[in-house]
């Protein structure tokens, strides 16, 4: 049995960057100026299931080194501060109470 590390590791960011773009969604108003912010977002939740529902379909179960590197990139630009925003506020509450 081989550890597919790099598969399980694109999956990871994948759904950190799935849960980012999720989140950003939900936040924005109707608002003409979220227009372009929209379809960005939208554009990343597609891309970003179908590199979760992929290996289910047989598809990307052995990813190339290149796009690992670029989906771990874009969700430690893109999810990680977010993440650490989220902690730091969480923190922050309970401490103040």
């Amino acid at each position: 049995m081989t550890t597919h590390y790099l598969l399980i590791i694109n999956l990871v960011a994948a759904g950190l960057i799935l849960l980012r773009a999720l989140c950003a969604l939900n936040e924005m108003t109707p608002a003409a100026e979220h227009h372009f912010d929209r379809l960005f977002f939208s554009l990343v939740v597609a891309g970003e299931s179908g590199i979760l529902l992929g290996p289910l379909f047989g598809y990307m179960l052995k990813p190339e080194m290149a796009y690992v590197v670029l989906n771990v990139g874009f969700a430690g630009l893109f999810a990680v501060p977010w993440m650490y925003l989220a902690a730091r506020q969480r923190l922050w509450s309970k401490s103040n109470g």
